[in-house]
């Protein structure tokens, strides 16, 4: 039996901007990182997170909406998995709530982010590692 649990297999790199931060400065870090999202925090913790998507459904309704606060365009409540959880598990969280990402938690705390990239590469490699047990 092949399992790869999520811990195996996410980054443990968040890039995160305050909950005030503007959109602009979150796309900055976006470009700037290479990566599709970034974490929305506060004082008391993560507040949201912030997709290209949700920047993309801002400025279709405003071209102008650079200066928006992060935190009024962001996705919450957050979507977690557990870091123990299987691969397969988070491919069906992400496909019944329709994300792309989910934070990972270990014991309540946020540890690392688990991307649909990061799944492919995982099932890609198990795909690959039963057919060489075949071959």
């Amino acid at each position: 039996k092949i399992t790869y649990a999520i811990s195996n297999i996410m980054s443990q790199k968040i890039v995160s901007v305050d909950v005030g931060a503007t959109l602009g400065d979150a796309m900055q870090q976006m470009v700037d990182n290479e990566i599709g999202s970034v974490v929305v925090t506060r004082e008391d913790g993560i507040a949201g997170i912030l997709t290209e998507r949700d920047i993309l459904k801002c400025f279709c309704a405003d071209t102008q909406a650079a200066g928006k606060p992060a935190g009024d365009v962001m996705s919450h409540p957050l979507v977690t998995v557990d870091e123990s959880a299987a691969i397969g598990q988070a491919a069906d969280m992400m496909a019944e709530k329709k994300i792309r990402r989910l934070l990972v938690t270990a014991t309540g705390t946020v540890c690392g982010i688990v991307t649909e990239r990061d799944l492919m590469r995982a099932t890609l490699d198990v795909f690959n590692k039963l057919s060489d047990a075949w071959v």
